[in-house]
C-alpha cells in the first residue's frame, strides 16, 4: 500500500480536528484512542512513518530571521561606526574645499575601515549562531514511548499524534497528551497556567478548560514526581505552547554585564574623541591660524586617533574563541555573561554523585541473614568469606533480587539502557545471575508509590501467584521504620528496637567507607489498596560504590589555591559524603562541619550564615530546597556562587546562583534550561577548567585593550602639538588608520587567544564590581608607555628633520621628501615599539618571558605582518603614493629596537614591583 492509499495519511492531512482538541479531556479514553487510530500498545513503525510525513517534526517553527542584509546593516549601529562615517563625510567635504591634499584617501580609508569592521563582526555573529545550533543538538530532548508494545527511547522531535509516551520524574513533556495511566504524577504547568505549585494529575476531567484539566499534560511542562502513561494528541505548532509562541513576539535579550562594560568603554572613548576633536577644531578655527580644510583634517585626526577601530571585532573574536575553547573542555556556555562571572567565583556548591565521583555506580556487595556477600563483577559471582556461593544456598536471595528488579523504573536492554543510575546498577547486578526480563514479566505491576527526595523510599505492588506483593527500597533508616519483622535463615522474625539500631549501625559503617547503601524489604498484601507504609519484612542491604574521579583531587587543590571554597551538598548520608570529600581533598581537617538536612529547618538564617563561613563544610541528607536556601544565604553574604544540579528541583538553585551549572549527561532538561553552563561530561574537573578559561578570557580582553590604548598617545599628541605649538604634524590620519587596523589588529587578536598565565589559579577571585577598564590601565597606556612611545617617536622624527637641514619655525611642505621620511620614521618607531609592547601585554603580573617568546604563534604572525606592512608603506611606490611616505635611513632601525627594548624593560620592572611589593598593578 502506498502512502497515498493509506487511510491514516488521508486522515492526518486534516490534522486532529480543532473541536476534538478543545474537548479532548472530556472524551472517554477509548474514544480518544479510537479517534487517533492508536492503542495502549502504541503505533507500529509503518503508521509512525506515515504520520511523520503528515504532521512533520515535533518542533516549534523557528521565528523567521531578519533578512541577512538587514542583519549586516545592523553591524553599523554603534558609536565607533558613526564616528568613522562622520569622519569620512568630513573628509569628503574637506576634499571639495581643497582638492589634492589627501582628504579623499582619508575618506575612502575610513569607509573601508567601517566596512571591514562590520564584515568581521557579522561573520563572527553568524559563526556563533551556527555553533549554538550545533550545541543545541547535543542537548536534544528524549522521550520514552511504546511502539508496537515495545518500550524505546527516541528523540522527542520524532513524536507523532497517537504515540504512547511514558513519563517519569524529571522528564520534560514535549507534546500535548491525554493521560491514560498515572501513579502519583505531579506536573508543573506554571509555564502555561500560572499555577505556582505542581499539581497532582488525574485520569478524570477536572475542568471544562482543557488547560486546567488534570488529565492532560502539555508540551513545555515538567514532570516533578511520579509516573504516567499518555497518548499524544498534538505536536509542534499545534500544541498549546505552539499557539502561544505564534502569538508572542521574541523577547529581546538584555546585554550581559561584560557587554555593558564594553559599551560603556566605547561611549567613554567616543565622547573623549568627539570632545577633543570639536574643541580643538573650534580653537584653531577661532584663532584663524589654519585654513578650514586643515582644521577639518585635524578634527578627523583627533577622532580617529582616539577610536580603537579594531576593538569590536577583537572582543567578538575573543569571546567566540573562549566559548569554543570551553566547548572543547566539555563546557557548554549558554550565557556569555557566565564567562566573566567565572573569574570572580568564591564558592562552588557541588553535588557528589557523578560530579565528584565517576558516576559508574556498581554493587559492591549485599548484606543478608547477618552475613556479608562480596560481588565479583567480572565473574558475576557472590562470595562469602572468599568462597563462591550459589544463589540457592543464600536464604531469601531470590526475594531480595525481586525487590531490586521490581521496585525499579529503569530499563535495561542490550540496545540502550536508560533510567536512574542507581536503579540501573541494581538491575545490572541481578542480571549477572538471573533473568531480569523473566522476573519483570512474571509479576505485573499494580501500583507504585514513587521515590521522592522528601520520603526517601519507593514502593511497588505486583501480582504474585494468587495474591500480591509490595516491594520496598530506600534509605535504611526510613525502611527500618516501616518494618515490623526481619528475614533471617528462612524465617520472618520480629524486629525489636535494639536490633533496628544494630542494623542501622551496620548501614552507617558501610556509608562511612564511602559506599551508597539501600535498605530492602517486602510484604504480602491483599491488593494495591492495602497499607503500604508499615508492616514490611526487612531483608537486608545492597551496598553500592561510585568511586571518586581520580582527577578531582587536583582540581579541588587548584580551587583552594584560587581562593574558591568547595561545599558539598548531597542527598547521601553524612559518613558517605564525608568519606568522598576526604578522598577528593575537599575535607582535610579532623573536624569538618557536617550539617544534616533534617536539622536545617530548625537552624535560623543568621545561625546558618555563621555555619556557612566554615572553611570545610558538608551538607548531607539535603533536599533541593535546602540547596536553594544555602545558595541564597551565600549570595546575601557577598559570595559569588556557582552551584551544580541535575534534577528538576535543582532548577531554582541553578537560577538563583551567580553561575548555574547543569549536568549534561545525567541532568534533566529543566536543569539544563535553568543553568548558565552545561557540563557535557558531568565532571567537577570541567568546572575548574571553565574557571581557568573564564579568567583567561577576561584577562585577554583587558590585555588587548591595554595594548591598543597604548598607541593612542603617540597618535593624539602630534595633533595637539600641531595646533598648540605649531609643530609639524608627525603622524597623518592615514598612518593612524594603518596603525589601528593594519598593524595593531592581528597582535591584539593574538592577545585574545593567549593561554592563561601559570599563576592564574593562584590568584584570589576577581572583585565582581571591578571594571573592565581601570584608571591604572589608563595611566599605564596614557601616562607611562604611551608617553614613552611618543617621546621616542619624536626623537626619530626631529632627528631626521634636523639631519636633512630643517630648522625650527621653517614651514615644510607635506610633499617634501624630507617630511615624508620624518613621518615614516615616526610611524616606524610606533610600530617597532608596539612589537615589544605586545610581549609586555601578554602577562599582567608575571614576567613576559615566563610564557616563552615563541609560544603564541598568532602574535608572532602579527609581528611579521606589522613588519611587512611597514615595508609596504615605506618602501613600495604604491604605499608611498597612498600614505605620503618615503624610505628613511636604515641606521635608525637599531635605535628603534633599543627604544622597544627599553619599553619592555620598564614593563618588566613594573611587574616585578607589583609581584614583590604590590606596587603599580593594573587592577
Amino acid at each position: 500500500m502506498t502512502d497515498i492509499e493509506n487511510p491514516m495519511v488521508e486522515a492526518c492531512r486534516a490534522d486532529v480536528p480543532a473541536e476534538l482538541l478543545k474537548r479532548i479531556h472530556e472524551v472517554p479514553t477509548e474514544e480518544v484512542l479510537e479517534q487517533l487510530s492508536t492503542s495502549e500498545q502504541g503505533l507500529d513503525n509503518t503508521e509512525v512513518r506515515a504520520r511523520r510525513k503528515c504532521y512533520g517534526i515535533n518542533r516549534l517553527s523557528e521565528k523567521k530571521e531578519m533578512l541577512i542584509l538587514l542583519q549586516f546593516l545592523l553591524q553599523f549601529h554603534n558609536l565607533f561606526s558613526y564616528l568613522l562615517l562622520a569622519g569620512a563625510v568630513l573628509s569628503f567635504v574637506s576634499e571639495q574645499l581643497v582638492q589634492g591634499e589627501g582628504s579623499l584617501y582619508i575618506a575612502w580609508a575610513l569607509l573601508a575601515v567601517t566596512l571591514l569592521n562590520a564584515i568581521f563582526t557579522f561573520f563572527q555573529e553568524q559563526k556563533a549562531k551556527k555553533a549554538m545550533k550545533a550545541f543545541r543538538n547535543l542537548m536534544t530532548s528524549q522521550a520514552v514511548v511504546l511502539r508496537g508494545g515495545e518500550r524505546m527511547q527516541i528523540e522527542s522531535e520524532h513524536l507523532v499524534p497517537g504515540d504512547i509516551v511514558l513519563l517519569a520524574e524529571g522528564d520534560r513533556v514535549t507534546a500535548d497528551a491525554r493521560l491514560i495511566e498515572q501513579s502519583m504524577l505531579k506536573v508543573d504547568h506554571s509555564a502555561l497556567t500560572g499555577e505556582s505549585e505542581p499539581q497532582l494529575r488525574s485520569l478524570k476531567a477536572t475542568s471544562g478548560n482543557v488547560l486546567r484539566s488534570r488529565n492532560m499534560v502539555f508540551s513545555g511542562t515538567l514532570v516533578q514526581s511520579g509516573t504516567g502513561t499518555a497518548v499524544v494528541v498534538a505536536t509542534g505548532d499545534h500544541t498549546q505552547i505552539g499557539k502561544i509562541a505564534r502569538e508572542t513576539g521574541e523577547v529581546e535579550q538584555s546585554a550581559s554585564h561584560l557587554q555593558r562594560q564594553i559599551a560603556h568603554f566605547i561611549r567613554t572613548i567616543s565622547y573623549i574623541a568627539i570632545s577633543l576633536g570639536v574643541s580643538f577644531f573650534l580653537l584653531d578655527y577661532l584663532m584663524a591660524r589654519n585654513p578650514l580644510w586643515v582644521d577639518l583634517v585635524f578634527a578627523i585626526g583627533i577622532i580617529v586617533a582616539n577610536v580603537p577601530e579594531g576593538l569590536l571585532p577583537t572582543v567578538t573574536l575573543t569571546l567566540s574563541l573562549a566559548a569554543q575553547r570551553m566547548a572543547k573542555l566539555n563546557v557548554l556556555v549558554k550565557n556569555i555573561d557566565a564567562i566573566e562571572t567565572l573569574g570572580s567565583l568564591t564558592v562552588i556548591c557541588s553535588d557528589k554523585t557523578g560530579t565528584l565521583t565517576e558516576n559508574n555506580l556498581h554493587v559492591h556487595g549485599v548484606c543478608l541473614n547477618g552475613s556479608w556477600y562480596d560481588f565479583e563483577r567480572k565473574q558475576g559471582l557472590l562470595s562469602l568469606e572468599q568462597k563462591h556461593v550459589h544463589l540457592r544456598d543464600i536464604p531469601g536471595m531470590q526475594d531480595f533480587n525481586d525487590i531490586l528488579v521490581l521496585c525499579n523504573n529503569s530499563t535495561l536492554n542490550r540496545e540502550k539502557s536508560f533510567g536512574d543510575a542507581t536503579e540501573l546498577c541494581l538491575k545490572d547486578f541481578v542480571g549477572a545471575f538471573s533473568n531480569v526480563g523473566y522476573i519483570e514479566g512474571n509479576q505485573p505491576r499494580l501500583h507504585e508509590i514513587p521515590f521522592s527526595s522528601e520520603s526517601r523510599f519507593m514502593v511497588t505492588v505486583h501480582s504474585y501467584n494468587d495474591h500480591a506483593r509490595a516491594y520496598l527500597k530506600g534509605a535504611s533508616e526510613v525502611v527500618l521504620q516501616m518494618c515490623t519483622h526481619y528475614f533471617e535463615a528462612g524465617e520472618s522474625l520480629e524486629l525489636t528496637d535494639d536490633l533496628r539500631r544494630r542494623l542501622l549501625d551496620q548501614d552507617i559503617s558501610y556509608a562511612a567507607q564511602g559506599f551508597r547503601v539501600l535498605g530492602c524489604a517486602l510484604k504480602t498484601v491483599a491488593d494495591e489498596h492495602d497499607d503500604l507504609e508499615r508492616g514490611f519484612c526487612y531483608y537486608g542491604l545492597v551496598v553500592m560504590q561510585d568511586p571518586p574521579r581520580p582527577e578531582v583531587a587536583e582540581s579541588v587543590r587548584l580551587c583552594k589555591e584560587a581562593g574558591i571554597r568547595v561545599v558539598v551538598i548531597s542527598g547521601d548520608q553524612e559518613s558517605t559524603v564525608e568519606h568522598i570529600a576526604r578522598q577528593t581533598g575537599i575535607v582535610e581537617g579532623e573536624s569538618p562541619v557536617v550539617v544534616n538536612g533534617t536539622d536545617l529547618p530548625d537552624i535560623s538564617d543568621e545561625k546558618l550564615k555563621e555555619i556557612l563561613q566554615s572553611p570545610e563544610l558538608i551538607f548531607a541528607r539535603t533536599l533541593p530546597r535546602d540547596k536553594l536556601r544555602v545558595v541564597s544565604l551565600l549570595k546575601e553574604m557577598g559570595e559569588v556562587v556557582a552551584v551544580t544540579g541535575d534534577g528538576v528541583n535543582d532548577a531554582p538553585a541553578l537560577r538563583r546562583a551567580d553561575v548555574g551549572i547543569a549536568m549534561g549527561l545525567s541532568g534533566t532538561e529543566v536543569a539544563k534550561e535553568a543553568a548558565d553552563i552545561v557540563l557535557l561530561d558531568d565532571n567537577f574537573t570541567s568546572i575548574v577548567s571553565a574557571i581557568k578559561a573564564g579568567r583567561a578570557a577576561y584577562d585577554n580582553i583587558k590585555s588587548f585593550i591595554t595594548y591598543i590604548l597604548t598607541s593612542n598617545t603617540p597618535e593624539i599628541v602630534p595633533f595637539l602639538l600641531f595646533i598648540l605649538l605649531d609643530w609639524p604634524l608627525a603622524l597623518p590620519v592615514l598612518l593612524i588608520l594603518a596603525i589601528d587596523l593594519g598593524t595593531d589588529m592581528l597582535p591584539a587578536i593574538g592577545l585574545g587567544m593567549e593561554k592563561p598565565e601559570s599563576d592564574i589559579m593562584q590568584r584570589p577571585p576577581r572583585d565582581p564590581s571591578a571594571k573592565l577598564l581601570t584608571w591604572r590601565m589608563i595611566a599605564r597606556s596614557y601616562g607611562f608607555i604611551g608617553p614613552l612611545q611618543t617621546a621616542f617617536s619624536y626623537l626619530i622624527f626631529f632627528d631626521i628633520l634636523f639631519a636633512g637641514g630643517w630648522d625650527w619655525g621653517v614651514d615644510i611642505a607635506v610633499n617634501s621628501p624630507l617630511y615624508m621620511q620624518a613621518i615614516t620614521g615616526f610611524f616606524a618607531t610606533i610600530i617597532i615599539t608596539q612589537m615589544f609592547n605586545v610581549f609586555a601585554c601578554r602577562t599582567s603580573k608575571l614576567s613576559s618571558f615566563s610564557k616563552g617568546l615563541f609560544s603564541n604563534r598568532v602574535i608572532l604572525i602579527g609581528i611579521a605582518s606589522e613588519a611587512m606592512l611597514l615595508a609596504v608603506i615605506a618602501l613600495t611606490p604604491v604605499g608611498q603614493r597612498v600614505f605620503g611616505t618615503a624610505p628613511f635611513d636604515l641606521a635608525y632601525l637599531p635605535v628603534m629596537v633599543l627604544f622597544g627594548a627599553i619599553i619592555l624593560a620598564c614593563e618588566e620592572l613594573r611587574k616585578y614591583l607589583y609581584r614583590t611589593r604590590g606596587l603599580f598593578g593594573l587592577e
